[in-house]
């Protein structure tokens, strides 16, 4: 479980990222790994899984391979932390259910996800969905990305 917090103290908010590696799906030549995503802020909370009556043409799955989207995460995030130079660094699953992106602002970094559900629900992608915003340090995204390394997939 990986999960990047807000700096507010008051309002916490934050986005959970939870692999799922006792159900990755592997077949010759390709792997995935089922997740979940939980997205809070303050006392509200949502949480996106797949559900039995889901009847989309995706899931909530990650790539492991042939390309393993994990790792392109944590090394897409370590890069952007790096290069003072890029403003924005943006991550969607091949299998696309949500867009996590960070911005570099005056006082720390944005963060934005917004969650699409439509692949996952219906025979369609949608840009319709819920999202979460708050501003995080770029210690906290470390320790996300520290998270998501210990998983070790």
């Amino acid at each position: 479980m990986a999960k990047l917090i807000s700096e507010d103290e008051q309002v916490k908010s934050s986005f959970e990222l939870i692999l799922l590696k006792e159900k990755i799906e592997k077949r010759p030549g390709i792997s995935w790994l089922p997740y979940k995503i939980v997205i809070k802020s303050s006392e509200k909370e949502l949480v996106y899984e797949k559900e039995n009556n889901n009847k989309g043409a995706g899931d909530y799955v990650l790539s492991l391979e042939p390309v393993n989207e994990i790792k392109n995460l944590m090394n897409g995030i370590n890069s952007f932390l790096e290069n003072q130079n890029k403003n924005l660094f943006s991550f969607e699953p091949l299998e696309p259910s949500f867009e996590l992106v960070l911005e570099r602002s005056h006082k720390g970094y944005s963060v934005c996800c917004w969650i699409d559900t439509g692949n996952v629900i219906s025979d369609h992608y949608t840009w319709d969905g819920f999202g979460i915003r708050f501003f995080t340090t770029e210690k906290n995204i470390k320790l996300f990305v520290n998270e998501l390394e210990k998983e070790g997939v």
